[in-house]
C-alpha cells in the first residue's frame, strides 16, 4: 500500500472516530454503513480475523461497563455508534500493523498510553461519562489496552500462517 494511500485512510478513520464520538446517535446510520463497507472492503483473508479484533474490543468496554469505570449515556450496554466504532478500528488496524512493524512491548505501551487517551477525548467530547475515579478508570485501561493491542496482532498474524 502506498503512503499516500495509508494516510489518507488513517485519516478518514480519525474522521470517521471524530464523527462517532461527536455525533453519537445523531450518525449512527451513517456510521454503521460505513463501519459495513469498510469490513466488506477488507482483505477477504483477514475479514473474520477483524471481526474477532472488533469482538475483543467490545468485549474490553462491555468489562470497564461491568466493572462500573463509565456509561454511556441513554445506554445500558455498548452503544450501536461505539460498535460500529469498534468494527472500523478493527478494519483500519490491520493497515497499521502492516505498515509499521512494531514489537509486542512496543504495541504494549503505545496501548497503555493511545488507547486510554482516546477515552479520555471521548469523555470530553461527552461520549461517556465515567463512574469511578479517573485515576481507575484510565489506570485499568491502560492494563487492558496494553494487551489488547498485541493481542490483536497476534490475532491478525496467525491468519497469514
Amino acid at each position: 500500500m502506498s503512503t499516500l494511500r495509508f494516510w489518507l485512510l488513517t485519516l478518514g478513520f480519525d474522521l470517521y472516530w471524530a464523527l462517532a464520538v461527536g455525533m453519537r446517535e445523531r450518525a449512527v446510520y451513517a456510521l454503521v454503513v460505513i463501519a459495513l463497507l469498510a469490513w466488506w472492503a477488507s482483505d477477504a483473508a483477514i475479514r473474520l480475523r477483524v471481526l474477532a479484533v472488533a469482538l475483543v474490543g467490545l468485549a474490553m468496554d462491555s468489562l470497564w461497563l461491568w466493572l462500573d469505570l463509565f456509561h454511556f449515556a441513554d445506554a445500558h450496554w455498548v452503544p450501536l455508534w461505539m460498535l460500529s466504532l469498534w468494527l472500523a478500528y478493527a478494519c483500519w488496524w490491520p493497515l497499521c500493523l502492516h505498515r509499521y512493524a512494531l514489537s509486542g512491548p512496543l504495541l504494549a505501551v503505545l496501548g497503555a498510553v493511545v488507547g486510554p487517551f482516546t477515552y479520555y477525548l471521548g469523555e470530553r467530547l461527552g461520549g461517556m461519562e465515567l463512574t469511578a475515579s479517573p485515576l481507575k478508570v484510565f489506570g485499568l485501561m491502560a492494563i487492558g489496552w496494553a494487551i489488547y493491542l498485541p493481542l490483536t496482532r497476534r490475532l491478525l498474524q496467525r491468519s497469514e500462517r
